[in-house]
């Protein structure tokens, strides 16, 4: 008979995935034996539950293929959106860089001291017409700046659709949750009879 230190352990094992055929043929032997804990109880419902359903299961051909084909497409496609993202950030740091040197080489020293030397005055008489036409100005450099950042939507399809397999795989994780809770039914049916 196994300890049930070891047995825990196995089953911590177990819930990771990372246990043997061996270790889970030993789980089983154990739960099969009458004398089980109360505690274990659960988990020993649990591990028959999967004995008989996996007796009945048909895995389909290359569906690890398929599974694994789906975490690289994953994780192809958060490494494509990092790339995006670099261009774009580069492409920024360019533009800025190309206005900074439009602006020092336009504005020369000699255009400076000639800008400082006269006296600064307005252009408008009427605040009302400085108004309008700082409005109209503001709106057209918001129209170019929407224009620009509407090419960032494809960004955020593609970062939705990354998203949406992994959708998938919390469903199988409600799965595994909706059996271990299974499992407690049964145990608490056997419990009443």
């Amino acid at each position: 008979m196994e300890s049930i230190e070891k047995i825990r352990k196995l089953l911590d094992r177990f819930y990771l995935g990372e246990t043997t055929l061996e270790e889970e043929k030993m789980l089983q032997d154990y739960f099969a034996s009458a004398s089980v804990p109360e505690e274990l109880m659960p988990d020993r419902d649990l591990l028959r539950t999967i004995e008989q359903d996996s007796q009945n299961l048909i895995v389909p051909d290359g569906l690890n293929k398929k599974i694994l084909d789906v975490i690289d497409q994953q994780e192809r496609k958060v490494i494509r959106t990092r790339r995006i993202s670099m261009f774009t950030l580069s492409g920024l740091a360019a533009g800025l860089l190309v206005v900074i040197a439009l602006y020092t080489g336009y504005f020369s020293k000699e255009q400076a001291a000639r800008l400082t030397s006269h006296q600064m005055t307005d252009t408008y008489e009427d605040p009302q017409d400085a108004y309008e036409e700082a409005r109209r100005v503001l709106a057209f450099v918001s129209a170019k700046l929407n224009t620009g950042t509407s090419e960032l939507v494809h960004v955020k399809q593609v970062s939705k659709t990354a998203s949406d397999p992994l959708k998938s795989l919390s469903k199988i994780n409600k799965g595994s949750k909706e059996l271990s809770l299974l499992g407690q039914l049964q145990h608490v049916e056997e419990f009443e009879r």
